[in-house]
């Protein structure tokens, strides 16, 4: 029921967001994720601050266990232009987790918000930005008042959007345990200019501040990644890359106006006539060697650069899993990762590694027991992304019956068996939330176009077969400069001669940059 409550756009959602005036639905995107307008109430807002108003994209999915995950973005979109009277905030990043607890009983709604508000005046206090952030956040605490208050009965509510009612197999809560997270983007205060108009309202006082931000924060709860503690001997050998970008972040933070204008490019998702507020701009790029158009840095200092990553960041299944259920820390990997594509086009490319001149057919013409497993991610739009991570074993294939089994088995096998874990180390509370941690086989959700040669297996990993991958990939593409992208891929292990499970490889991705990735048109 907290879903269908933080979903609907119509008069119920203003019994307990006290900041909402109104809302529509502008564009239904597809079954995960719409286009939506929201105008703010006046009367919370501090003395002398217009009204705002929010045009969001809204992003949401459901979890094996029952957990419900609501993400927003800016976006701008020709059919909803701005209103008199209004003043379009952006929200760069925030949304909602909502987690079962208690089988089912209750809930634990998390909240967060990274909000530019829009003001004039750029000298203004950080405090007073957050002191509005704040206050919008306290919207959780009300919903938690409005469960009080009719005791999990909403039976009677009305919700606009009817495709928001499929599997709505929600536990009805009570008294609702609350985590609240707040970012502030800009600076802001009590008078802002000239106001169109009379205001209403006066001087008002946060009186929830202290009780919300000291709320504690729940333990998420992941299968495939080991918990952020285990970390930090990992992150001390990445403080180099850290501090690197701590320069960099500074500057994107001063400079935000340049850069928001700079980023307003075709990155939207299918032209579907809305525009992401995040992005990244096309660049010339030199000619294309395949295997080699994004280079490698060990030193994990480099932006759009790639390197291994550490196994024991992954879990895998033990020898005893079919018994126990437990999973272990990955200790190395079958392959070496020796190299990787970062290529845009204007159509969808497949079969890197067959091409000659690349990486792949340099080996193959020198003969040998080298053999080369890649995965090229394709990720569609008006322009075309292609991110192909190579990966060689010196070993031959009949040393490994499981991989063996694999590369020369059909693809209804090698659809059942594929497996990629993926990480977010570090980036935005939105993408990391969008992403997960949790392993998945990549061929039960979406289409892969497989290409055996004498000493390869490439994978064409194709997200725009599956609206939903397409939107979380759609939403990672618009941070992709500030991200930290670890993944591992393996076969998965059903049987006990097949346990424990093996890493194929691993990757590290620093911080890729759409604007670097290498044009075909000009190879």
């Amino acid at each position: 029921m907290h879903f269908v409550l933080h979903q609907s756009t119509s008069e119920s959602s203003c019994r307990w967001d006290f900041c909402l005036r109104e809302g529509r639905v502008v564009e239904h995107l597809d079954g995960h994720s719409d286009i939506i307008h929201k105008k703010l109430r006046g009367d919370w807002l501090p003395w002398g601050m217009r009204k705002r108003d929010l045009l969001l994209r809204r992003y949401w999915r459901r979890e094996e266990d029952g957990t419900y995950v609501i993400l927003y973005h800016s976006v701008f979109h020709n059919r909803c232009s701005p209103e008199k009277g209004y003043i379009r905030a952006c929200l760069k990043s925030g949304g909602y987790v909502i987690s079962p607890v208690s089988q089912g009983r209750q809930s634990v709604v998390k909240h967060m918000l990274a909000i530019d508000w829009k003001f004039w005046k750029s000298y203004l206090l950080t405090s007073s930005a957050k002191y509005i952030t704040i206050r919008m956040l306290g919207r959780v605490a009300a919903l938690r008042e409005l469960f009080r208050a009719k005791n999990g009965n909403c039976a009677c509510m009305e919700f606009s959007s009817g495709e928001l009612m499929r599997d709505m197999g929600l536990p009805q809560g009570g008294n609702e345990p609350t985590k609240i997270e707040t970012q502030s983007a800009n600076e802001c205060e009590r008078l802002e200019g000239p106001v169109e108009g009379p205001q209403g309202g006066s001087k008002r006082h946060l009186s929830s501040t202290g009780s919300l931000v000291q709320l504690n924060d729940a333990t998420d709860e992941f299968f495939d990644v080991p918990d952020e503690s285990e970390y930090d001997q990992r992150e001390a050998m990445w403080s180099s890359d850290e501090s690197t970008h701590a320069a960099d972040q500074r500057h994107a933070k001063l400079s935000s106006a340049a850069v928001f204008v700079r980023k307003l490019h075709d990155l939207a998702v299918q032209k579907r006539g809305y525009i992401d507020l995040q992005g990244a701009a096309d660049a010339d790029n030199g000619p294309c060697y395949y295997g080699h158009t994004l280079p490698k840095d060990s030193s994990c200092t480099m932006p759009s650069s790639w390197s291994m990553t550490d196994p024991t960041t992954f879990l895998i299944r033990g020898e005893s899993y079919l018994l126990d259920r437990q999973k272990i820390k990955a200790e190395n990997t079958l392959m070496q990762m020796v190299g990787a594509d970062w290529i845009k086009s204007d159509k969808r490319e497949d079969d890197l590694a067959g091409r000659p001149g690349g990486l792949v057919q340099k080996y193959a013409a020198q003969g040998g027991s080298k053999f080369f497993f890649i995965v090229n991610i394709q990720v569609p739009g008006s322009t075309t992304y292609s991110l192909a991570l190579y990966y060689m074993m010196d070993t031959p294939l009949e040393k490994v019956p499981l991989l063996e089994r694999f590369v020369n088995g059909d693809d209804t096998f090698r659809n059942s068996r594929f497996k990629l874990i993926p990480y977010i180390s570090k980036g935005s509370w939105i993408v990391k939330q969008s992403v997960g941690k949790k392993a998945c086989l990549v061929g039960q959700a979406l289409e892969i176009n497989y290409f055996r040669g004498s000493n390869y297996l490439e994978l064409g990993v194709d997200i725009g077969s599956s609206t939903v991958a397409r939107g979380v990939v759609s939403l990672v593409l618009g941070y992709l400069n500030n991200l930290v992208i670890e993944m591992a891929f393996l076969v998965q292990g059903n049987t006990q001669e097949e346990l424990p499970e093996f890493l194929l490889g691993t990757c590290r991705l620093n911080y890729l940059d759409a604007s670097k990735a290498v044009s075909l048109d000009e190879c």
